[in-house]
């Protein structure tokens, strides 16, 4: 009699603490990849949909009250701008990484930290050296605290392979460092990684992509291109072309930086980029987007507000967030955040 009573309340227990339907719920210790589908920590497919934001005025000041402005554009996702050397006070102060980061999060929006400081850089020391930056034990404690969301973008736009003889190897062995490095600190959550060419180079990821998913022992990589496509695939032709064939190659892509500006040789933002036709492709396929920038660059062309508020959008802030069905306005939340 006693084994019965038991029985039945092993499964009294069993049924209170699973949902309705028999299912038990997902919850993964950090965002997760699945052959070219990015999964949130509950089991749901994720496509980032949001905007760069170089927190605390490009580190200038200590105080950041700029998330709660971006929420109401309905992004999902805004990859953080961080340096790891920087005269700027406030990229020494960790507490304020880890505001940052909190923060982000408290607003339901993913956090994507990366470091500036080896932007379209070729050397690969330096490049690497930057990369340890999140193993340092302080560093990774605050990393650690918010795995859950965090996604980490090693470097912004290093590394050569089109400019540098098409050394696709070179870039390849660049990046197995890095993933070691970090792997081996503990850091299990997605890393985020630029294609070569000052993040250009979208092709590059369908002849190495899958070699480095299989190199990753966590096989937890998302991989991101720039798309600063003015002479790289500026007809709609191309840039739907480029985007079509991105979603065959069976890893998960993003395209961290679109915008509608792109520099020239001299560094003015001179040259027009097809944003409408970019940001289509993208949603066709459900390859999510984060645009350049929320606030605060040398090209007053490509903000999407003139302050930082919501309220003063600017035209090329209101085509990233309304335009129907594509802007970030319709991007869908996480599950369980």
């Amino acid at each position: 009699m006693k084994n019965v009573i038991l029985f039945f309340l092993v499964i009294l227990i069993f049924n209170a603490c699973t949902p309705a339907g028999g299912v038990t719920p997902i919850n993964n210790p950090t965002i997760t990849v699945k052959s070219k589908y990015i999964i949130g920590p509950c089991g749901d497919t994720i496509v980032p949909k949001g905007v760069n934001y170089a927190v605390y005025g490009w580190g200038w000041n200590t105080t950041e009250n700029l998330f709660p402005e971006i929420a109401k554009s309905g992004a999902n996702c805004v990859r953080i701008v961080w340096y790891k050397n920087s005269t700027a006070p406030a990229y020494a102060n960790l507490v304020l990484l880890d505001s940052a980061l909190s923060r982000c999060i408290q607003y339901k929006m993913i956090p994507v930290l990366e470091l500036h400081d080896v932007t379209c850089n070729n050397d690969t020391s330096a490049i690497i050296n930057t990369a340890n930056w999140f193993t340092q034990s302080n560093v990774k404690t605050i990393l650690l605290k918010y795995q859950k969301w965090l996604m980490i973008n090693p470097v912004n736009e290093a590394g050569y392979v089109m400019w540098n003889s098409n050394n696709e190897n070179r870039f390849k062995l660049m990046y197995q460092s890095i993933i070691t490095n970090l792997r081996n600190a503990g850091l299990n959550m997605p890393l985020v990684l630029d294609a070569s060419d000052c993040g250009q180079h979208l092709r590059l990821w369908k002849n190495i992509g899958q070699t480095l998913q299989t190199f990753d022992p966590k096989h937890n990589l998302i991989f991101s291109a720039h798309a600063y496509w003015n002479s790289y695939a500026a007809s709609v032709t191309e840039i739907t072309s480029l985007i079509n064939d991105a979603a065959t190659w069976n890893i998960p892509i993003i395209l961290g930086e679109i915008a509608n500006k792109q520099d020239d040789n001299n560094g003015n933002c001179t040259l027009n980029l097809d944003l409408t036709t970019t940001m289509q492709a993208a949603h066709n396929n459900n390859i999510g987007y984060l645009a350049w920038v929320w606030v605060q660059d040398n090209c007053t062309s490509r903000q999407m507000t003139t302050n930082g508020n919501f309220n003063t959008l600017t035209t090329y802030g209101n085509q990233i967030v309304n335009t129907a069905n594509v802007g970030i306005k319709f991007a869908k939340k996480p599950k369980c955040f």
